[in-house]
């Protein structure tokens, strides 16, 4: 055996995707391995006594959702990390990760490992960021651990659209383009239309000139328009369209720099699915972390007469919501605590959306929403971790969780969306 490296045993998942071994009496947190397998890992680095490494090589007992071809760019590519994993067969591997991210809790953690999990094909990105790195000519992911650009020419996660001009860009930011930036790519759900932004990298100069743009008419469709954006992802200055339009039962105009649901696959899915948890009555709907209104325009299929309030801290953001759905009121560059504090009296037979960041509700947001009391509250969290915590607040003021659901928006990734239902008795 390789004196660096050692031979450990996978016993199980925690949260963030890392797989659990012991050696004696020491923990080790792998990167790259399956319960059931006997691996070789080389360490990364220790934090509070604990052992953190990555897999170098599967000895025995591989795990049946292990891919025996994953993509060719790993493991030098940090797009992913469990591309080594089937999506479709690793669907109870996302419950394992989602329990251990809610160690905390027994009653959650055993409820997150029995949820159901609705799956993605793969090929599923509506959105992506890529680095551009002019030495080198290439538009790709940074490699792990390192601000190093790995290309992504036959990524699994990228659209084909988006990889067939590829080259496209590459060429384009090639003649226009000598800084490092970031190129956001948004399309719409047939991959018929696009639009990109060029952003500010962290090694790139903080304010772009729209002379790095490649000029109009440049590039290939499906790109329809190309923009420079903020570091926030608002506009400052390019050509064609700002937006694209997804055709779901509502349709919805969607900005580049802001912030939508980035799987093609499941975001029809989802529209339909929040629909149905909206239930059949909800009078007054109030979403906290509206985006461009994708939530809020599903909840209201159940009732189109209910009242919509909707709140979007992202100007661009908000001001998409308003456009794509007019009747409703929204609350244009305001935070859900900010919203909250002005307005006390609130009715309580309201449906509440949170879909927070990964961080989850504030401390501040969580107190809030007791106070209030709506009688539902239909959350989305991408981390099962935070979701567990707020999950768990609300379930201690009174709330009773009515419905867990966990749903691949990320193949080849840990991470995992928890959409669920609480409501007061």
């Amino acid at each position: 055996m390789n004196r660096d490296t050692v031979t450990l045993r996978c016993t199980g998942l925690a949260g963030g995707g890392w797989g659990v071994a012991h050696a004696g009496e020491t923990t080790w947190m792998l990167l790259g391995a399956l319960p059931g397998e006997t691996v070789r890992a080389r360490e990364l680095f220790r934090r509070g006594g604990v052992v953190h490494g990555r897999t170098t090589e599967v000895l025995t007992g591989a795990h049946p959702a292990r891919l025996t071809a994953p993509c060719p760019h790993a493991p030098r590519c940090g797009g992913c990390d469990w591309s080594h994993v089937d999506p479709a067969a690793g669907a109870p591997l996302k419950a394992q990760v989602a329990a251990g991210a809610a160690r905390g809790n027994r009653e959650l953690r055993e409820i997150l490992a029995t949820a159901p999990v609705t799956t993605s094909p793969p090929a599923y990105r509506l959105r992506a960021r890529l680095h551009w790195d002019p030495a080198g000519g290439t538009l790709g992911f940074y490699a792990p651990q390192s601000w190093s650009i790995e290309p992504v020419s036959r990524c699994a996660l990228l659209s084909g659209p988006l990889l067939e001009i590829l080259p496209a860009l590459e060429a384009a930011l090639a003649r226009s383009c000598p800084a490092p930036v970031d190129l956001e790519w948004l399309e719409d759900l047939d991959g018929s239309h696009a639009v990109v932004g060029l952003r500010p990298a962290r090694n790139g100069p903080r304010r772009l000139e729209r002379t790095l743009l490649p000029p109009d008419g440049s590039l290939p469709p499906p790109v329809a328009g190309a923009w420079i954006l903020t570091r926030a992802g608002r506009i400052e200055g390019g050509w064609g369209q700002r937006s694209v339009t997804m055709k779901l039962p509502t349709p919805l105009s969607v900005p580049v720099g802001a912030f939508f649901q980035g799987n093609r696959h499941l975001v029809p899915w989802l529209f339909h699915r929040v629909s149905e948890l909206a239930g059949g009555d909800p009078r007054a709907i109030w979403d906290l972390h509206a985006g461009v209104g994708f939530l809020a325009a599903a909840a209201a299929r159940a009732d189109p007469t209910a009242r919509l309030a909707l709140v979007e801290p992202f100007p661009p953001a908000a001001r998409a919501a308003a456009a794509n759905l007019p009747g409703a009121k929204v609350f244009i560059g305001v935070t859900a605590e900010a919203y909250l504090d002005r307005h006390r009296r609130l009715p309580a037979d309201a449906l509440v959306i949170t879909d927070p960041p990964r961080s989850g509700l504030s401390r501040r947001l969580r107190r809030q929403l007791i106070s209030w009391g709506p009688r539902r509250i239909l959350m989305l969290s991408c981390d099962p971790g935070t979701w567990a915590r707020d999950a768990a607040a609300l379930l201690e003021a009174g709330y009773q969780l009515r419905f867990v659901e966990l749903v691949d928006l990320f193949p080849s990734t840990h991470h995992v969306e928890t959409v669920s239902v609480l409501e007061r008795p």
